[in-house]
């Protein structure tokens, strides 16, 4: 059922993708992003998914940023969201990108029984959540990892730029601070990094760290 919420988020969303220079949805990626919201709301009365639920900020600040992120998965086949959360950004790059095999990686038993709650109410059958930790959990097999949001990230990150393979990339959705730290840590070799600003914000950015590639052709 549709309520006041859902039409000003609605309204929210379309402003926010023409702001960042992206397409206009189909009414039906529309209508699932819509959808997702909706139960972001209606679950975190009870469970703490976000604390940002105003219908404006949230279609500008997670599900804009998110979808602006679409611009730069290129030619992946399989994308890992870290610490996924509320889903993002990998429900709605599952959303507009159905050829690609999303999973969200999730501990929280609560936030990651909502990502499940999510992939059954939208249909998405590209999306799947495994409830683990990163050090328990073999992404090797993933050609894109990404993450908005991880606690300790100055401390994981890192290891995971070092451990990145040949065909690998990671797309983080950070903060200058953090990419600065990241930068300046001896694991981040010059040039495997590049930087794209969220346009219309002053302190947001992804940045996208490649592995090494072999000198061999």
């Amino acid at each position: 059922m549709n309520d006041e919420g859902d039409t000003e988020f609605r309204s929210a969303l379309e402003s926010t993708l023409t702001d960042l220079g992206l397409e206009a949805l189909t009414d039906a990626q529309t209508r699932l992003l819509v959808r997702h919201f909706r139960m972001l709301r209606q679950w975190n009365r009870r469970v703490n998914l976000t604390r940002i639920i105003e219908p404006n900020l949230a279609a500008k600040l997670h599900y804009g940023e998110s979808l602006f992120g679409g611009r730069f998965i290129g030619g992946a086949s399989v994308l890992l969201d870290i610490g996924a959360g509320a889903g993002f950004p990998s429900i709605p790059i599952a959303i507009i990108r159905p050829d690609l095999r999303v999973t969200a990686l999730e501990a929280n038993q609560k936030k990651a029984l909502f990502l499940n709650e999510v992939k059954d109410a939208l249909g998405l059958a590209n999306f799947e959540v495994a409830r683990a930790r990163l050090e328990e959990f073999d992404w090797s097999d993933y050609d894109l990892l990404t993450s908005r949001a991880l606690d300790r990230s100055e401390s994981v990150f890192p290891r995971i730029i070092r451990s990145l393979g040949a065909n690998q990339r990671l797309m983080l959705y950070c903060a200058p601070d953090l990419l600065a730290s990241l930068i300046s840590s001896p694991t981040v070799r010059e040039g495997l990094v590049e930087t794209h600003a969220v346009p219309h914000t002053e302190s947001r950015l992804i940045a996208i760290f490649s592995g090494e590639r072999s000198d061999e052709s």
